[in-house]
């Protein structure tokens, strides 16, 4: 897992903690580890990114997306954000 998902993952579990009670933060993690598991399996299901080469983008939950990169010969995948789905998109620097 890259960095940036790390602190972007960590910036949407305390939006939640701030906002929301612990079931939603529950419920967003389970969501993650099923979508995750998901992606182990057929990591090129999501849509593709126009911006950058083998990267996929997947919606997690409608608020958040999560965007990826998958290795061409390993099929390694690299997790590189979880997004704001209500940000501008032009402003989402991955």
């Amino acid at each position: 897992m890259d960095k940036k998902a790390v602190k972007t993952f960590g910036k949407r579990i305390a939006y939640l903690e701030e906002h929301w009670t612990e079931k939603e933060i529950f419920n967003f993690t389970a969501r993650v580890n099923d979508y995750l598991n998901s992606l182990q399996k057929q990591p090129l299901m999501f849509r593709k990114s126009v911006r950058l080469k083998h990267t996929h983008i997947g919606v997690v939950i409608k608020q958040v997306s999560l965007v990826y990169h998958v290795k061409p010969k390993s099929q390694t995948i690299v997790l590189i954000a979880f997004i704001d789905n209500r940000q501008n998109p032009n402003r989402q620097n991955y």
